[in-house]
């Protein structure tokens, strides 16, 4: 996929431009939030009680499901009705994906029981950092010196049996392009010790696409990215968001058929830059 370098910048600020919410859909937006805020304190409250009964009896699907349940309620109070493409690879434990904006961990975590790696600056946004701290994400630091002290949790972590998923762009985009990959991450799967049996040399790559209904909000209206503020984005989905969201499953990669992990690195992001390349030219 062309990497489109005119419109927006990933190095620069970007000066916000909101389309003008009336007055009907900041009543909509209003609504949405009396709605979501008791939700979302109802299934916190009940998803932590889950967490403090199940987990020390490792069952784990009563909390794989709440987290569900409240991300399916969400997507559709926010008006974003989601649709599943492909299946998820059962050998796969490692799972990346393109990323477009902070709705992205409701659409994967609302078919998925998965562990998200996100970077730090996360964990500090209101609310959002919160939500994300409570479902087990990690917390990594962008500074490449630490990649191999984080890189060591996340192999404890999938040693465990649970399944894992990054964003290699390292950041969220406007949703029209896929940003290069950094490969980093991609090295767990060719680490020896963690692969012994085989266990986790698969990745199976992801890509999202949202779809605006009202032709009058621009194509990028889901994107969150450079000084947007998380506010103001949170604000203009309340009120303003209407439309669908394709998740698709790609077919996994064997670690073994690539040489290292920068060959694997390219394979992937190919796949997922193509398959949002259709998307845009399909919608």
């Amino acid at each position: 996929m062309k990497k489109n370098k005119e419109k927006y910048t990933w190095d620069k600020d970007k000066i916000e431009c909101y389309p003008t919410i009336s007055f009907s859909k900041f009543v909509v937006g209003f609504f949405r939030l009396i709605v979501f805020l008791p939700v979302t304190f109802f299934f916190v409250f009940i998803y932590l009680f889950f967490i403090a009964f199940f987990k020390p009896l490792k069952l784990y699907s009563p909390i794989f499901f709440i987290r569900k349940l409240w991300s399916l309620l969400i997507l559709g109070l926010f008006g974003l009705k989601l649709k599943v493409v492909g299946k998820q690879s059962n050998n796969s434990k490692i799972f990346v994906c393109n990323h477009i904006s902070w709705t992205d961990i409701l659409v994967i975590q609302s078919v998925m029981d998965i562990i998200f790696i996100a970077k730090s600056e996360v964990k500090k946004m209101p609310g959002l950092g919160f939500l994300a701290s409570i479902a087990n994400t990690i917390f990594i630091d962008r500074n490449p010196q630490k990649i191999s002290e984080d890189s060591h949790l996340i192999k404890k972590i999938i040693k465990k049996g649970a399944s894992i998923c990054f964003f290699p762009e390292g950041t969220s985009t406007d949703g029209l392009r896929v940003l290069k990959f950094k490969s980093g991450f991609f090295q767990l799967l060719f680490d020896k010790n963690l692969n012994i049996k085989n266990e986790c040399s698969t990745v199976q790559p992801l890509s999202i696409y949202y779809k605006v209904n009202n032709k009058k909000l621009s194509k990028d209206f889901y994107g969150w990215w450079g000084s947007m503020s998380i506010i103001s984005h949170i604000i203009k989905i309340l009120c303003l968001s209407s439309g669908s969201v394709i998740l698709k499953f790609h077919k996994p990669l064997d670690s073994k058929d690539f040489n290292n992990r920068k060959e694997l690195t390219i394979a992937v992001e190919s796949i997922i830059s193509e398959d949002i390349s259709n998307q845009i030219l399909n919608n």
